[in-house]
């Protein structure tokens, strides 16, 4: 199964599984969450996690419309 997969849309996905699916350094999302720029996130413990479904949707909303 890959990220793009529509079979789990609920799963939760890492900071490593979000930075691979959206093609951007760990570093950058978490520069971008301190700011507010980012896709809120669930903490688990230590640990940020997404649903994917929340972050496919939030990423929608970014399209840049010319």
């Amino acid at each position: 199964m890959t990220l793009a997969s529509t079979d789990e849309p609920d799963r939760l996905l890492s900071i490593e599984e979000v930075s691979q699916l959206l093609q951007l350094p760990v570093q950058s999302i978490y520069k971008q969450r301190s700011l507010g720029l980012f896709c809120p996130a669930y903490k688990i413990g230590r640990h940020l996690r997404w649903k994917r479904n929340e972050l496919l949707t939030w990423l929608e909303t970014k399209k840049d419309i010319v």
